[in-house]
């Protein structure tokens, strides 16, 4: 099968120049102050978390799993490679890609498209391969029954409203009416932005695609050369045009994109990017915060008096238990209730008076340090302060 390097079709009627980029984003000269230089977005990626792209994924890691399988050699390169060494890790994933076949589609999808450009050039003798023949000649036809002419090809735009800019594939000039998805004719001699795609499906990708083009129509023409806007002229600021041209199919299928719909899409994925910018540099309130200690003055009151009211019942099961311990005792039981505190309740009395607890529980230490009887557990000393000193008596709130 004829195969074409993509390279060579980088020829003298294609601009050379793009745009000047940092980390891949583009850079534009600031519209207030042309000295200043700004960092925009790619209108291709601008609305990528709007795609659902968990079929691309699966693929993905599916011909991945392939091209390992494919190459022990790889595999074991796989094997030894450290987790933390992200960019080995990403250079291993690319060579599985490559290896499981991953990147054939978008190759021979680059090369159609590059190819499109030349066969509207008249003054180009490109000829074709044969395998991309069909899908051209399907290209061709498309324009010729939709009278659609090129008016602009690879066109740099930036739009500064969403701090987008990129290149736009065409702008089609109009020679017959086309009616548009609302019931309205688009007369000739419009203007309208397009974008062609090579790949096999749309189905996942078509909100990002919106925003993509609607961020071109609604865009300005821009020099790459001389980092200056353009007079644009005026493009139709209602719809865009998808130009589907699926490798290998012969066939070539145009679709309605709505502006509208597209800058709704913009402005949605512009504010879930700002607002990601801005977890990510802490910035206006966007962190996660220790939530700090009561210090409400009523609420610790209230717990204060709950700690005490059981505090005061389990003094009193502690004193109960302890008579009972005396009570087995004959001696210690009879001095015990010969020198019970006048004016004191006992426990079925009502014993609650925190003085009143008091003086009982020094009588209790004393008649059972008296006849050598056995000390309880006493509920103040947690079980961790089992071996602290005694608490005193005095400290009965």
């Amino acid at each position: 099968m004829p195969s074409v390097d993509i390279n060579e079709l980088d020829d003298a009627h294609e601009a050379r120049n793009d745009f000047r980029r940092a980390n891949g984003a583009p850079l534009v000269s600031d519209p207030s102050d042309p000295d200043k230089t700004l960092r925009y977005r790619r209108p291709s990626s601008y609305a990528k978390l709007l795609d659902d792209e968990s079929a691309l994924t699966e693929w993905r890691i599916w011909k991945s799993m392939t091209g390992v399988a494919r190459s022990q050699a790889l595999a074991a390169k796989v094997a030894v490679c450290k987790d933390e060494d992200r960019t080995e890790k990403q250079a291993l994933r690319d060579e599985a890609q490559d290896k499981g076949s991953a990147n054939e589609a978008a190759d021979t999808g680059t090369a159609l498209h590059a190819m499109t450009a030349r066969v509207e050039d008249f003054s180009d003798d490109f000829c074709a391969p044969d395998q991309y023949a069909d899908d051209l000649a399907a290209y061709v036809r498309f324009l010729d029954e939709y009278g659609l002419v090129s008016e602009m090809v690879e066109v740099h735009m930036v739009n500064d409203a969403y701090r987008a800019a990129g290149t736009a594939d065409r702008i089609y000039k109009t020679t017959r009416p086309l009616e548009c998805p609302d019931g309205s004719m688009m007369p000739p001699g419009t203007l309208i932005l397009a974008d062609l795609k090579t790949g096999k499906k749309l189905d996942f990708s078509l909100p990002g695609y919106c925003v993509q083009l609607a961020l071109y129509a609604d865009g300005t023409l821009y020099d790459v050369i001389t980092e200056r806007r353009l007079p644009t002229p005026e493009i139709d600021r209602n719809w865009t045009m998808l130009v589907h041209l699926p490798v290998g199919q012969a066939t070539c299928t145009p679709l309605w994109v709505s502006v509208d719909l597209g800058l709704r899409g913009a402005l949605l994925a512009y504010d879930v990017n700002e607002w990601r910018n801005a977890w990510k540099a802490g910035r206006d309130g966007h962190d996660a915060f220790a939530v700090p200690m009561p210090v409400d003055a009523e609420w610790e009151h209230g717990q204060a008096e709950a700690d005490a009211d059981n505090l005061h019942y389990a003094m009193i099961d502690y004193i109960k238990v302890r008579v009972a311990v005396i009570r087995s005792h004959e001696k210690a039981a009879v001095q015990f209730v010969n020198r019970w505190p006048a004016g004191v309740p006992t426990p079925k009395q009502g014993l609650s008076d925190p003085a009143h607890i008091t003086k009982v529980l020094d009588l209790l230490d004393a008649i059972e340090k008296e006849f050598s009887l056995p000390f309880q557990p006493d509920p103040r000393v947690k079980n961790k302060d089992r071996g602290s000193p005694r608490l005193t008596n005095s400290m009965i709130p």
